[in-house]
C-alpha cells in the first residue's frame, strides 16, 4: 500500500485478533509507518481505540492530527452505558491476558480498576437442579465455545486458523467501572470531527484526500483508515485508485461475527452469586439462545447479570421486540432458579 494510505484496527495485526490489544496495537505501528515519512498533517479515519492510538502516538510527535468520526462519540466498539445507573460495556468487556498486555498499562496511567475474572462454573437444569458437566448436552460446547468467542457457528469458520489464535498469557479481566476509562489516558488534544461519514478516499503520492458524505473534502499529507471491517465490506468507502488485490481479497474472505448481550438489574442477587458463569441449556428455547450468563455481581458489587447470544440465535433474537427478548431472558434465569425471584 502506497505509504500515504494506512490502514489499522484489530483485523489488520500481524498477531492478535478480535481484541482491543490487537485494535490498540495497530494504531501505534500504523503511526510508526507515518513517522517513516515525511508526511506532516495527518487524517485519521474513525475514533476507536486504533484511531485514538495513532493519533496520540503522532501528536506526542509534534503532528496535526485530525478524526474523522462518523459517530457522535469516541471508542467505536468501546462502549460503556450507564442508562441502568450501573458502567456496564455494551462493547469490548476484557483485557484478554493480563502479562505484558499494553490496556494494563493504559489502566495504570488513568489509575482505573481491573478485577480478574475466574472460570468458576455451574450449570442449571430448567427445574433448578445443578447439572454435573458430564451429562451436558452435546450441542452445548459449540454454543460456549464457538458462538460466544466467534461469534459463528463452527461451520462457519476456519477451525485450523481459529485454534492457533495467539494472546497476550495471564487472566483475564473486566473493568468494574467501565472500558472508557482507558480513553482518559489519551492527550485532550485530539481533534476530532464527530458525524462526519468518510465516502470517498482519494490517494495518491503527495497526498490524500477525504470527503464526506456532505461533499465536504480535506486534504492530508497521510491518511490511517481504522473504521470497522464491516464498513469496509460494505464498500460504504470508495478508493481511487482501487485497493490492491491483496487487500481486496483479505477484505471479502474475512468474516465478521454477531455476539450481543442482554444485561439484567434486579433489587437482589437470587443466582449463583459466588459463580462467574452460569449454563442454562433446558430454557426451552432454540439451541443458543440465553445458554450462558455472565455473573457480575462479584466484580461490580451490583445485582447485574448479563447474557451471551451469538451467530445464527443472536440473529434470531434481534428480529423481535425488547419486550419479548427480555421475556425470554427472564423466563430462562426463572425456570433455572424457581422462586427465587
Amino acid at each position: 500500500m502506497n505509504e500515504r494510505l494506512l490502514f489499522a484496527g484489530e483485523a489488520t495485526h500481524p498477531t492478535y485478533t478480535s481484541t482491543v490489544h490487537a485494535a490498540y496495537e495497530s494504531g501505534l505501528f500504523a503511526a510508526d509507518a507515518v513517522l517513516k515519512t515525511d508526511a506532516k498533517t495527518i487524517g485519521i479515519v474513525g475514533a476507536g481505540i486504533s484511531g485514538l492510538a495513532a493519533t496520540n502516538a503522532l501528536i506526542k510527535q509534534g503532528y496535526s492530527v485530525t478524526i474523522l468520526e462518523a459517530r457522535d462519540r469516541i471508542g467505536g466498539r468501546v462502549w460503556t452505558d450507564e442508562s441502568l445507573g450501573v458502567p456496564l460495556d455494551l462493547g469490548a468487556s476484557w483485557i484478554h491476558g493480563t502479562d505484558g498486555n499494553p490496556l494494563v498499562s493504559l489502566a495504570d496511567d488513568v489509575k482505573a480498576q481491573i478485577s480478574e475474572t475466574d472460570d468458576s462454573f455451574i450449570m442449571r437444569g430448567g427445574d433448578g437442579r445443578h447439572i454435573p458437566d458430564r451429562l451436558a448436552p452435546g450441542w452445548l460446547e459449540e454454543v460456549l465455545s464457538v458462538q460466544h468467542t466467534a461469534g459463528a457457528s463452527q461451520s462457519d469458520i476456519n477451525t485450523f486458523a481459529y485454534c492457533r489464535d495467539s494472546d497476550y498469557s495471564g487472566e483475564d479481566a473486566v473493568f468494574p467501572d467501565g472500558f472508557a476509562q482507558v480513553f482518559d489516558a489519551f492527550s485532550e488534544a485530539i481533534d476530532i470531527q464527530f458525524n462526519h461519514v468518510i465516502r470517498h478516499v482519494r490517494w495518491q503520492d503527495t497526498h490524500v484526500q477525504l470527503e464526506s458524505q456532505d461533499g465536504l473534502t480535506q486534504t492530508f499529507d497521510a491518511v490511517i483508515v481504522t473504521v470497522p471491517l464491516g464498513v469496509l465490506k460494505s464498500g460504504a468507502i470508495s478508493f481511487d485508485p482501487p485497493l490492491s488485490a491483496d487487500k481486496l481479497t483479505a477484505i471479502e474472505k474475512l468474516g465478521m461475527g454477531v455476539l450481543d448481550k442482554v444485561y439484567l438489574l434486579y433489587d437482589d442477587v437470587f443466582w449463583d452469586k459466588d459463580i462467574t458463569w452460569i449454563a442454562t441449556p433446558e430454557n426451552g428455547l432454540p439451541r443458543g439462545q440465553f445458554n450462558q450468563w455472565l455473573n457480575l455481581y462479584p466484580y461490580i458489587d451490583a445485582p447485574v447479570i448479563m447474557a451471551f447470544n451469538g451467530a445464527q440465535p443472536a440473529r434470531d433474537l434481534a428480529a423481535l421486540s425488547d419486550a419479548e427478548i427480555l421475556e425470554r431472558a427472564q423466563d430462562t434465569l426463572d425456570a433455572a432458579y424457581p422462586g427465587a425471584r
